[in-house]
């Protein structure tokens, strides 16, 4: 096991790209007291680009032309995605702004992914875990607040991260990839029962008070892959059905919040699901999108295949990197999702290289755990979050936000640096192995 320092993300003498690392993760759990308390200038989140475009640089002069054989699935992936996009807005052209900006959106997490896999070690990944376990009740307290006394409902209840229309979906990949480490540490034997059942009661709680039923299925999915990854016992068999008993309770509040229109059944849920439309009449639904884009935007073989571009269907507070497409075609609120975004610009070929992504980091993650060449808890939580980061892409878009950057260093967790205590543990392992 990693022995962790005391504190959570301790204080070290850090190199400047290890700072800069740090203030990316740090970034998406101040960025709405910034903005939104201390009214700073929205610009402030481009601060981050500015961040990550530096440490990247610092790595590769560091780095040079060598890359780890761990990374280079990810290297390739990257690579290979970049120059697609690039290929086929030759034949989609209209501003080298549209596709810088989509550039920006796309690929920033890519970037950060591989900051935090590359610069980060085990101490410094434990430390950032062991920061969202503190956030996580700093943020049930701020969301009581706002409900109790400040009356914020649903859409607008989003605790630390904010109060602006949508904030809440941040919620749903902070929760999952708390609750992943929670469920999966007791389950290893790692964290105590009460201690881990809090936090489940506490986000599905959270989860009725901000109307976010599906971070309901989400828990369900969480627990069903915790379960089979490790042994059974019939202390976690106990934590299974208090679980499911929490999940009852927490899904009955939803109607007393909200009415029974809002209740938690299996009809409500798969008419939110099928549902053709989202807000409007002239909008997309979730798992309608792909069909409708098809049938009425790109209408050719060659389109849905390969898209109108990166960045030509993009939007953006500077006018020049607002694009044509989105001034006309906003009221179809495609933006709120990211598989019809991918669709409408890289097309079928990109949205399932996008997809294949996470399919790289769960495959990855899964050999580096068997091989016992990475933290075993690390391993499991990307492979979990790689699933969860899958649904998101057709759930909403919020992986095209800063709340990605906490979701892309869930997956980088089974390819940071091991510590020295660690990497002399696996060539015992393997010695032993070997004899």
């Amino acid at each position: 096991m990693l022995k962790k320092r005391s504190g959570l993300l301790y204080i070290k003498k850090r190199t400047f790209k290890e700072a800069l690392t740090l203030g990316i993760f740090v970034f998406p759990f101040i960025m709405s007291f910034l903005l939104e308390f201390l009214h700073f200038p929205s610009l402030i989140k481009y601060a981050v680009d500015g961040m990550y475009f530096i440490a990247v640089i610092l790595v590769m002069l560091e780095r040079g032309k060598i890359i780890e054989k761990k990374y280079a699935p990810f290297a390739v992936f990257t690579v290979v995605f970049l120059f697609y996009t690039l290929f086929i807005y030759l034949f989609n052209f209209q501003s080298p702004f549209y596709y810088l900006w989509g550039l920006r959106n796309n690929f920033r997490f890519f970037a950060a992914f591989f900051l935090f896999a590359m610069v980060f070690d085990e101490e410094e990944a434990n430390g950032c875990l062991r920061f969202m376990d503190v956030v996580f009740w700093l943020n049930a307290i701020v969301t009581a607040f706002q409900f109790f006394f400040m009356g914020l409902r649903q859409d607008y209840l989003g605790g630390l991260f904010g109060v602006e229309r949508g904030c809440n979906a941040y919620t749903v990949i902070f929760f999952a990839i708390v609750l992943s480490k929670s469920l999966l540490n007791f389950m290893l034997g790692n964290e105590k029962t009460g201690i881990c059942l809090l936090k489940c009661g506490t986000a599905l709680l959270i989860s009725a008070m901000a109307e976010l039923k599906f971070f309901f299925i989400l828990f369900v999915i969480i627990l069903a892959f915790c379960t089979v990854m490790t042994r059974f016992s019939f202390k976690k068999a106990l934590l299974i059905i208090v679980a499911a008993l929490l999940l009852t309770v927490s899904g009955l509040l939803l109607p007393i919040f909200f009415g029974e229109s809002r209740a938690l059944t299996v009809e409500n849920i798969l008419k939110t699901i099928t549902a053709s439309n989202y807000s409007s009449a002239r909008d997309l639904g979730r798992f309608t999108a792909i069909p409708i884009i098809s049938r009425e935007i790109l209408t050719t073989p060659l389109s849905r295949l390969f898209g109108m571009g990166l960045g030509n269907c993009d939007t953006s507070s500077f006018a020049i990197c607002n694009s044509s497409f989105y001034q006309s075609h906003a009221y179809m609120n495609y933006n709120w999702f990211s598989s019809a975004f991918l669709f409408l610009e890289t097309g079928y070929v990109g949205l399932m290289a996008y997809l294949s992504f996470f399919v790289l980091v769960f495959i990855n993650a899964w050999r580096r755990m068997k091989k016992k060449v990475s933290d075993q808890l690390f391993c499991r939580i990307a492979m979990i979050m790689s699933i969860v980061c899958f649904i998101m892409v057709f759930y909403n878009s919020s992986l095209r936000t800063e709340i990605a950057y906490m979701a892309f260093f869930s997956l980088a967790l089974p390819f940071v640096n091991r510590t020295k205590n660690n990497v002399a543990e696996t060539e015992s392992i393997n010695e032993e192995v070997s004899v």
